[in-house]
């Protein structure tokens, strides 16, 4: 049956979805989720930590609760802690953690509220190499920020790649963004912000080498890593 929402293609979404590794989380992650706070308003913004990336070697990836648990601790020193939370549903299931199924779960347990699934530009260019990747737009809108080189002209072209009936639309949010209305009545939205060169595999190279991570940390993530080095080091170090 059709979510409620998905005939109204200016409402805002209710929930946004920020998944990643989380390995570690940095200023990258937490500066994004407030960019969009700030412009969609939503009723929560949930951070979900993947359990089994299916496109990414877990060898070094550090224990699934770890992880929650440094989320949770920014989180909890933060102003945005009444609106901010993690989510552990991939954690809920073993096997690949792929997003059509998490969405799948969390469009259920939050049916009739519109969700949105955050993706890197990066990613977004790859959309095509996703399991079951056409019904992502049927789950969720799909909200591209910019990562890397792959800025507003890469998601248009991606976006008309995939879908080409997608139709641009007026933005229902801000006269910056580009919003693709997709052929299943979801969205691409492509939201621009300041664009903060941080990557979760520079954090842990410097951390490794003993290098200072201030200011591309929250002070809670470099507390429990100092607290848990040995176990970080193992799982770093790839055993």
């Amino acid at each position: 049956m059709r979510k409620p929402w998905i005939d109204y293609p200016h409402s805002l979404p209710n929930i946004v979805l920020l998944g990643g590794s989380f390995n570690p989380p940095h200023i990258g992650h937490f500066r994004i989720a407030v960019e969009i706070f700030e412009i969609l308003s939503p009723v929560a913004t949930l951070f979900i930590p993947c359990a089994n990336p299916p496109h990414k070697n877990a060898e070094r990836l550090l224990p699934f609760d770890f992880r929650a648990a440094l989320l949770r601790a920014v989180l909890a020193e933060s102003d945005m802690d009444a609106c901010f939370d993690v989510c552990e549903v991939e954690n809920e299931r073993s096997g690949p953690s792929y997003t059509a199924d998490t969405l799948g779960i969390l469009a259920a347990r939050y049916e009739g509220r519109r969700l949105a699934f955050v993706m890197g530009g990066e990613d977004y260019a790859q959309l095509s190499t996703w399991r079951r990747w056409r019904e992502l737009p049927t789950l969720a809108d799909l909200v591209i920020v910019p990562r890397g080189e792959k800025g507003r002209g890469s998601f248009c072209d991606t976006t008309l790649d995939l879908w080409p009936d997608a139709r641009k639309m007026q933005s229902p949010v801000t006269p910056e963004a580009e919003v693709f209305l997709l052929p299943d009545k979801g969205r691409a939205i492509f939201l621009s912000y300041p664009l903060l060169a941080v990557s979760s595999s520079m954090i842990r190279a410097r951390w490794l080498q003993g290098r200072s991570l201030e200011f591309l940390t929250p002070q809670a993530v470099r507390r429990l890593l100092r607290e848990q080095e040995s176990m970080v080091k193992t799982w770093w170090n790839g055993f």
